[in-house]
């Protein structure tokens, strides 16, 4: 018999960001299926005690397991609460991993491995979790729910028109794009995103000063067709520079939509992209490599319509429902377990 509640905590939208968006999509698929109570991290941020009050309880009370869906900093405090005061319910209970980052040392993997089962989002990522010393991990990409209806593969026609779906940021790769759409007026490139805090100017300034670039503001991707909108493009850009970017949404939505990417080789892209089959790694982070591969598909639209339909066809990977199985097994096989007060501080 599984456990009689299970307590889901995580950040939830708004704000729409990749946390906050994957945590939306897996509460309500499980939540259709287990008896779910939700503690959004966004409230305990803010202080209310209503929210502190209830995060303490999912942790520390005997009974039930926990759902945890957060980024690295609430990762480290929330293993070491569990590992340090109630290591029986860390037993009953799933990470699931958000972000690229793998755990900094072994004694951290170590407390992970009190969890029933960790969930990371590529083998990559899994690698390097093991290396570290973990037991118990295993993949949960960057899921999105099946389209309601069928995607058809858009044939490239006219001018290319290329979409950059994420935080519009320089570290996002922003002026790369800018300073490749300057030199590519052919071409239309569409900006969706929330605006990095002290570069709304800049950017603003750049859209303004050329006639193929435009700004579509946040897309509402919970309640929103994503899929829909991004079918209405060509080719998908993200040239992050990040460093520990994790696992974007938005590739798996791309695919979904019959998108071919065109990435920056850096962190786990490499997984995400195969090169020159659904989409392209750049070899270098410059405009100057991004208008040579734009020029080169642009004067190709066939090898863009094989890169489309190579895209959709790889999209099965990320569908949700491939996955809600074997995580609502891990619960529903828990043996209900009674435990002591001892034991919490055990």
């Amino acid at each position: 018999m599984g456990p009689q509640n299970v307590t889901y905590i995580g950040s939830f939208p708004p704000p729409y960001g990749g946390v906050t968006v994957k945590n939306a999509l897996l509460y309500k698929r499980l939540s259709s299926i287990l008896d779910l109570e939700m503690v959004d991290l966004t409230h305990v941020k803010r202080l209310e005690p209503s929210f502190l009050y209830r995060l303490a309880r999912a942790l520390l009370s005997r009974d039930g397991a926990l759902v945890i869906g957060v980024s690295a900093d609430w990762r480290y405090r929330l293993t070491s609460i569990l590992y340090l005061l109630n290591k029986r319910k860390m037993s009953r209970s799933i990470l699931m991993v958000m972000g690229g980052r793998s755990p900094e040392s072994t004694a951290y993997a170590e407390r992970m491995n009190g969890y029933l089962k960790v969930y990371v989002e590529t083998e990559g990522m899994k690698r390097a979790f093991e290396q570290m010393g973990s037991r118990n991990v295993d993949i949960y990409p960057n899921c999105r729910e099946r389209p309601s209806t069928p995607v058809k593969v858009s044939r490239t026609d006219g001018s290319i028109r290329c979409v950059f779906f994420s935080l519009v940021s320089p570290d996002k790769g922003s002026r790369i794009v800018l300073d490749a759409a300057a030199a590519l007026p052919e071409l239309e490139f569409h900006f969706y995103g929330r605006v990095e805090e002290g570069y709304e100017e800049e950017f603003s300034s750049a859209v303004a000063a050329r006639p193929n670039v435009h700004y579509h503001g946040v897309f509402d991707s919970v309640s929103g067709d994503v899929v829909g909108e991004l079918n209405r493009y060509d080719i998908h850009l993200f040239p992050t520079l990040c460093p520990n970017e994790g696992v974007p949404g938005v590739i798996a939505e791309t695919k979904m939509a019959g998108i071919p990417t065109v990435a920056s080789d850096r962190s786990y892209n490499g997984e995400l992209v195969e090169d020159g089959v659904d989409g392209i790694l750049t070899h270098e982070d410059s405009a100057e490599e991004l208008v040579r591969i734009l020029s080169m598909l642009s004067s190709d639209p066939e090898r863009v319509d094989m890169m489309k339909t190579a895209a959709l066809e790889s999209s099965g990977q990320y569908v949700i429902d491939n996955y809600l199985g074997r995580i609502t097994k891990d619960l529903a096989n828990l043996e209900e377990e009674h435990v002591d007060d001892a034991d919490l501080i055990s």
